[in-house]
Protein backbone atom coordinates (compact mmCIF):
# COMPACT_ATOMS: atom_id res chain seq x y z
CA UNK A 1 0.00 0.00 0.00
CA UNK A 2 2.81 2.05 0.68
CA UNK A 3 4.42 1.65 -2.29
CA UNK A 4 1.27 1.89 -4.54
CA UNK A 5 0.71 5.71 -2.54
CA UNK A 6 4.98 6.52 -3.77
CA UNK A 7 3.68 5.21 -6.64
CA UNK A 8 0.72 6.94 -7.18
CA UNK A 9 2.61 10.57 -6.18
CA UNK A 10 5.42 9.85 -8.30
CA UNK A 11 2.73 9.41 -11.31
CA UNK A 12 0.87 12.87 -9.83
CA UNK A 13 4.18 14.71 -10.02
CA UNK A 14 4.83 13.37 -13.86
CA UNK A 15 1.46 15.08 -14.45
CA UNK A 16 2.48 18.01 -13.12
CA UNK A 17 5.69 18.45 -15.08
CA UNK A 18 3.93 17.29 -18.32
CA UNK A 19 1.32 19.83 -17.91
CA UNK A 20 3.35 22.45 -17.01
CA UNK A 21 5.91 21.38 -20.38
CA UNK A 22 2.67 22.22 -22.23
CA UNK A 23 2.17 26.01 -20.59
CA UNK A 24 5.49 27.02 -21.97
CA UNK A 25 5.63 25.22 -25.08
CA UNK A 26 2.25 26.44 -26.41
CA UNK A 27 3.44 30.34 -25.97
CA UNK A 28 6.96 29.87 -27.04
CA UNK A 29 5.07 28.36 -30.42
CA UNK A 30 3.38 31.08 -30.90
CA UNK A 31 5.72 33.74 -30.15
CA UNK A 32 8.06 32.18 -32.92
CA UNK A 33 5.29 32.02 -35.17
CA UNK A 34 4.45 35.74 -34.92
CA UNK A 35 8.28 37.08 -35.59
CA UNK A 36 8.10 34.37 -38.86
CA UNK A 37 4.69 35.92 -39.83
CA UNK A 38 6.78 39.40 -38.72
CA UNK A 39 9.61 38.91 -41.47
CA UNK A 40 7.57 37.68 -44.40
CA UNK A 41 5.26 40.81 -44.01
CA UNK A 42 8.14 42.82 -44.05
CA UNK A 43 9.01 42.71 -47.75
CA UNK A 44 8.10 40.50 -50.31
CA UNK A 45 4.63 39.46 -51.57
CA UNK A 46 2.98 38.52 -48.79
CA UNK A 47 3.23 41.98 -47.25
CA UNK A 48 1.89 43.82 -50.10
CA UNK A 49 -0.50 41.01 -50.67
CA UNK A 50 -2.51 41.75 -46.96
CA UNK A 51 -1.73 45.19 -46.73
CA UNK A 52 -1.98 46.37 -50.25
CA UNK A 53 -0.70 49.91 -51.45
CA UNK A 54 -0.54 50.85 -48.03
CA UNK A 55 2.96 49.65 -47.92
CA UNK A 56 4.11 52.43 -50.34
CA UNK A 57 2.53 55.21 -48.82
CA UNK A 58 4.32 54.43 -46.05
CA UNK A 59 8.00 53.86 -47.87
CA UNK A 60 6.95 57.14 -49.20
CA UNK A 61 6.28 59.21 -45.90
CA UNK A 62 9.46 57.80 -44.60
CA UNK A 63 11.68 58.88 -47.74
CA UNK A 64 9.96 62.04 -47.19
CA UNK A 65 10.26 62.25 -43.62
CA UNK A 66 14.02 61.88 -44.36
CA UNK A 67 13.97 64.38 -47.30
CA UNK A 68 12.59 67.07 -44.72
CA UNK A 69 15.06 66.13 -42.11
CA UNK A 70 18.29 66.55 -44.57
CA UNK A 71 16.52 69.87 -45.62
CA UNK A 72 16.41 71.02 -42.01
CA UNK A 73 19.70 70.10 -41.65
CA UNK A 74 20.91 72.19 -44.33
CA UNK A 75 18.82 75.00 -43.56
CA UNK A 76 20.52 74.77 -40.35
CA UNK A 77 24.04 74.72 -41.32
CA UNK A 78 23.14 77.92 -43.56
CA UNK A 79 21.43 79.70 -40.96
CA UNK A 80 24.46 79.33 -38.63
CA UNK A 81 26.89 80.10 -41.31
CA UNK A 82 24.92 83.12 -42.53
CA UNK A 83 24.55 84.65 -38.37
CA UNK A 84 28.20 83.59 -38.63
CA UNK A 85 29.22 85.72 -41.78
CA UNK A 86 26.71 88.58 -40.70
CA UNK A 87 28.82 88.39 -37.16
CA UNK A 88 32.08 88.89 -38.53
CA UNK A 89 31.46 91.13 -41.28
CA UNK A 90 29.04 93.56 -39.65
CA UNK A 91 32.23 95.88 -38.45
CA UNK A 92 33.56 96.28 -42.02
CA UNK A 93 29.92 96.69 -43.56
CA UNK A 94 28.45 98.95 -40.96
CA UNK A 95 31.69 101.16 -39.78
CA UNK A 96 30.65 104.64 -38.63
CA UNK A 97 28.02 104.48 -40.65
CA UNK A 98 25.08 106.27 -37.92
CA UNK A 99 28.01 107.83 -36.14
CA UNK A 100 25.45 110.95 -34.29
CA UNK A 101 22.96 109.18 -34.99
CA UNK A 102 20.69 108.61 -31.71
CA UNK A 103 17.79 106.13 -32.31
CA UNK A 104 14.29 105.33 -30.46
CA UNK A 105 13.42 102.34 -30.40
CA UNK A 106 9.66 101.84 -30.39
CA UNK A 107 8.32 97.85 -29.68
CA UNK A 108 4.62 97.34 -30.52
CA UNK A 109 2.45 94.08 -30.47
CA UNK A 110 4.72 92.05 -28.37
CA UNK A 111 7.83 92.43 -30.72
CA UNK A 112 10.71 89.94 -30.63
CA UNK A 113 12.78 91.21 -27.66
CA UNK A 114 15.48 89.24 -29.30
CA UNK A 115 15.10 91.31 -32.38
CA UNK A 116 15.18 93.96 -30.93
CA UNK A 117 18.12 93.84 -28.97
CA UNK A 118 20.17 92.56 -31.95
CA UNK A 119 18.82 95.20 -34.06
CA UNK A 120 20.33 97.75 -31.12
CA UNK A 121 23.32 96.02 -31.51
CA UNK A 122 23.98 96.53 -34.57
CA UNK A 123 22.99 100.10 -33.99
CA UNK A 124 25.94 100.96 -31.53
CA UNK A 125 28.25 98.88 -34.24
CA UNK A 126 27.48 101.30 -36.73
CA UNK A 127 28.45 104.28 -34.22
CA UNK A 128 25.20 105.38 -33.39
CA UNK A 129 23.02 105.38 -29.77
CA UNK A 130 20.32 104.03 -28.92
CA UNK A 131 18.53 106.94 -26.78
CA UNK A 132 15.10 105.07 -26.10
CA UNK A 133 13.90 101.52 -25.89
CA UNK A 134 10.26 102.07 -25.54
CA UNK A 135 7.42 98.90 -25.57
CA UNK A 136 3.57 100.20 -26.21
CA UNK A 137 2.00 98.72 -23.55
CA UNK A 138 -1.27 96.57 -23.70
CA UNK A 139 -3.49 99.30 -22.22
CA UNK A 140 -2.43 101.71 -25.21
CA UNK A 141 -5.41 99.02 -27.11
CA UNK A 142 -6.68 96.94 -24.89
CA UNK A 143 -10.11 96.88 -26.21
CA UNK A 144 -11.43 96.18 -22.39
CA UNK A 145 -9.94 99.49 -21.77
CA UNK A 146 -11.55 101.76 -24.08
CA UNK A 147 -12.93 103.50 -21.45
CA UNK A 148 -10.38 104.39 -19.61
CA UNK A 149 -8.08 105.56 -22.44
CA UNK A 150 -11.68 107.93 -23.47
CA UNK A 151 -11.13 109.83 -19.78
CA UNK A 152 -7.28 109.64 -19.48
CA UNK A 153 -6.80 111.57 -22.88
CA UNK A 154 -8.23 114.58 -21.55
CA UNK A 155 -5.73 114.67 -19.02
CA UNK A 156 -2.65 114.47 -21.28
CA UNK A 157 -3.90 117.37 -23.88
CA UNK A 158 -3.33 120.05 -21.81
CA UNK A 159 0.85 118.82 -21.79
CA UNK A 160 1.22 117.84 -25.22
CA UNK A 161 1.96 120.84 -27.81
CA UNK A 162 0.12 121.49 -30.94
CA UNK A 163 -3.02 120.10 -30.66
CA UNK A 164 -6.05 121.77 -32.12
CA UNK A 165 -8.83 119.49 -29.89
CA UNK A 166 -9.79 117.25 -33.38
CA UNK A 167 -7.50 114.52 -32.60
CA UNK A 168 -8.82 110.91 -31.90
CA UNK A 169 -7.46 108.91 -28.51
CA UNK A 170 -4.57 106.81 -30.82
CA UNK A 171 -3.50 110.52 -32.28
CA UNK A 172 -3.03 111.92 -28.97
CA UNK A 173 -1.38 109.30 -27.43
CA UNK A 174 0.79 109.30 -30.58
CA UNK A 175 1.70 112.97 -30.48
CA UNK A 176 2.67 112.02 -26.68
CA UNK A 177 4.36 109.85 -26.98
CA UNK A 178 6.45 111.36 -30.53
CA UNK A 179 7.17 114.36 -28.04
CA UNK A 180 8.45 112.69 -24.98
CA UNK A 181 11.09 111.59 -27.67
CA UNK A 182 11.96 113.58 -30.05
CA UNK A 183 13.07 117.17 -30.91
CA UNK A 184 10.52 119.91 -31.23
CA UNK A 185 10.06 120.90 -34.94
CA UNK A 186 11.57 123.76 -36.22
CA UNK A 187 9.73 126.82 -37.55
CA UNK A 188 6.26 128.05 -38.11
CA UNK A 189 4.66 126.65 -41.12
CA UNK A 190 1.09 125.90 -41.87
CA UNK A 191 0.84 122.28 -41.15
CA UNK A 192 3.83 122.04 -38.74
CA UNK A 193 3.59 121.60 -34.92
CA UNK A 194 3.54 124.09 -32.37
CA UNK A 195 6.14 123.12 -29.51
CA UNK A 196 8.26 124.94 -26.63
CA UNK A 197 11.10 126.42 -27.05
CA UNK A 198 14.20 124.33 -27.79
CA UNK A 199 15.80 125.07 -23.86
CA UNK A 200 12.61 123.36 -22.65
CA UNK A 201 12.32 120.74 -24.80
CA UNK A 202 13.91 118.15 -22.80
CA UNK A 203 11.83 119.40 -19.79
CA UNK A 204 8.68 119.14 -22.22
CA UNK A 205 9.55 115.64 -23.50
CA UNK A 206 10.53 114.55 -19.90
CA UNK A 207 7.16 115.28 -18.66
CA UNK A 208 5.38 113.65 -21.32
CA UNK A 209 7.73 110.79 -20.07
CA UNK A 210 6.65 110.47 -17.19
CA UNK A 211 2.76 111.16 -17.35
CA UNK A 212 2.87 108.48 -20.07
CA UNK A 213 4.86 105.36 -18.18
CA UNK A 214 2.84 106.34 -14.89
CA UNK A 215 -0.75 106.02 -16.61
CA UNK A 216 0.88 102.67 -17.99
CA UNK A 217 0.58 103.50 -21.69
CA UNK A 218 4.26 102.85 -21.58
CA UNK A 219 7.84 101.03 -20.50
CA UNK A 220 11.23 101.17 -21.16
CA UNK A 221 13.78 103.61 -20.73
CA UNK A 222 14.90 106.96 -22.38
CA UNK A 223 17.98 108.75 -22.25
CA UNK A 224 17.26 111.42 -24.10
CA UNK A 225 15.86 113.03 -27.27
CA UNK A 226 16.19 111.08 -30.84
CA UNK A 227 16.55 111.89 -34.60
CA UNK A 228 15.93 108.46 -35.51
CA UNK A 229 12.96 106.06 -34.85
CA UNK A 230 12.61 102.31 -35.62
CA UNK A 231 9.23 100.81 -35.15
CA UNK A 232 9.01 97.02 -34.29
CA UNK A 233 6.23 95.20 -34.68
CA UNK A 234 5.47 91.37 -33.15
CA UNK A 235 2.57 88.94 -34.54
CA UNK A 236 -0.70 90.27 -35.18
CA UNK A 237 -3.10 88.90 -32.21
CA UNK A 238 -5.99 86.52 -33.23
CA UNK A 239 -8.95 88.22 -32.40
CA UNK A 240 -10.78 90.68 -35.19
CA UNK A 241 -11.48 93.59 -33.11
CA UNK A 242 -7.59 93.61 -31.09
CA UNK A 243 -6.26 93.40 -34.37
CA UNK A 244 -7.92 96.34 -35.93
CA UNK A 245 -7.50 98.55 -32.98
CA UNK A 246 -3.66 97.83 -32.65
CA UNK A 247 -3.27 98.27 -36.67
CA UNK A 248 -4.71 101.80 -36.35
CA UNK A 249 -2.59 102.88 -33.50
CA UNK A 250 0.00 101.56 -35.05
CA UNK A 251 -0.58 103.28 -38.32
CA UNK A 252 -1.73 106.46 -36.31
CA UNK A 253 1.83 106.79 -34.58
CA UNK A 254 3.69 106.16 -37.37
CA UNK A 255 1.94 108.45 -39.28
CA UNK A 256 2.78 111.27 -36.15
CA UNK A 257 6.81 109.99 -36.45
CA UNK A 258 6.71 111.06 -39.83
CA UNK A 259 5.58 114.90 -38.57
CA UNK A 260 8.95 115.02 -37.03
CA UNK A 261 12.36 115.66 -39.12
CA UNK A 262 13.91 112.23 -38.53
CA UNK A 263 15.01 109.38 -39.96
CA UNK A 264 11.87 106.58 -39.74
CA UNK A 265 12.44 102.51 -39.97
CA UNK A 266 9.47 100.50 -39.54
CA UNK A 267 10.20 96.59 -39.24
CA UNK A 268 8.21 93.31 -38.34
CA UNK A 269 8.61 89.40 -38.86
CA UNK A 270 7.66 87.41 -42.15
CA UNK A 271 4.61 89.56 -44.03
CA UNK A 272 1.22 88.99 -42.62
CA UNK A 273 -2.09 91.07 -44.07
CA UNK A 274 -2.71 93.62 -41.72
CA UNK A 275 0.80 93.57 -40.03
CA UNK A 276 2.81 97.12 -39.55
CA UNK A 277 5.12 96.77 -42.58
CA UNK A 278 2.36 95.76 -44.94
CA UNK A 279 0.07 98.66 -43.82
CA UNK A 280 3.27 101.15 -44.56
CA UNK A 281 3.59 99.48 -48.04
CA UNK A 282 -0.26 99.57 -48.69
CA UNK A 283 0.20 103.48 -48.26
CA UNK A 284 1.73 104.00 -51.40
CA UNK A 285 1.81 107.69 -52.20
CA UNK A 286 1.73 108.17 -48.04
CA UNK A 287 3.64 106.59 -45.63
CA UNK A 288 5.50 104.23 -48.16
CA UNK A 289 7.14 107.56 -49.41
CA UNK A 290 8.42 108.51 -45.92
CA UNK A 291 9.03 105.21 -43.82
CA UNK A 292 11.82 102.72 -45.11
CA UNK A 293 10.91 99.06 -43.78
CA UNK A 294 12.68 96.23 -43.69
CA UNK A 295 10.67 92.36 -42.54
CA UNK A 296 11.65 89.15 -41.43
CA UNK A 297 13.50 91.27 -38.43
CA UNK A 298 14.27 87.99 -36.42
CA UNK A 299 16.98 87.52 -39.40
CA UNK A 300 20.46 88.81 -38.57
CA UNK A 301 20.69 90.00 -42.59
CA UNK A 302 17.70 92.24 -41.49
CA UNK A 303 18.82 93.46 -38.07
CA UNK A 304 21.90 94.59 -40.32
CA UNK A 305 19.38 96.34 -42.32
CA UNK A 306 17.95 98.36 -40.25
CA UNK A 307 21.15 99.96 -39.24
CA UNK A 308 21.79 100.41 -43.22
CA UNK A 309 17.95 101.61 -43.89
CA UNK A 310 18.57 104.33 -41.05
CA UNK A 311 21.69 105.57 -42.69
CA UNK A 312 20.03 105.91 -46.36
CA UNK A 313 17.10 107.94 -44.25
CA UNK A 314 19.88 110.46 -43.24
CA UNK A 315 20.83 110.68 -46.61
CA UNK A 316 16.93 111.35 -47.41
CA UNK A 317 16.38 108.97 -49.33
CA UNK A 318 13.54 105.73 -48.30
CA UNK A 319 14.03 101.67 -49.40
CA UNK A 320 12.13 99.04 -48.60
CA UNK A 321 14.21 95.33 -48.04
CA UNK A 322 13.33 91.69 -47.44
CA UNK A 323 11.58 89.09 -49.52
CA UNK A 324 8.56 89.75 -50.86
CA UNK A 325 7.75 91.54 -54.30
CA UNK A 326 7.35 95.15 -52.96
CA UNK A 327 10.76 94.95 -51.47
CA UNK A 328 14.56 94.97 -52.10
CA UNK A 329 16.42 91.76 -51.05
CA UNK A 330 19.33 93.24 -50.84
CA UNK A 331 20.40 96.28 -48.19
CA UNK A 332 20.94 99.92 -49.06
CA UNK A 333 24.51 100.82 -50.26
CA UNK A 334 25.91 102.92 -47.83
CA UNK A 335 26.54 106.55 -48.72
CA UNK A 336 29.80 108.29 -48.80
Amino acid sequence: MGLLCMGHRVHLVGSVVKHDRRGWVVPVVVAMFAMAIGLVLGSGPLRTALIGSLGAQVDSLEEEVAAAELEADRANVTNDYGDDWVAGTAPQLLGSTLAGGNVAFISVDDADADAVSAAQGYVREAGGSVVASVTIESLWTDPNQSAFRAALAPQLAPSISGLDGTESVDELFAQALAQSLLPPVSGGDEGELEVPPDAAAQDHAQVLWTLLTDADLVSGTRDGLANAVVMVAGETPAGEDETSLQATANITLASVVTQFDVAVVAANGPDVDGDLVSDVLADTDGLAQRISTVSWIQTSFSQVTVALALREQFDGWVGHYGPGEDSAAAPPPIGE
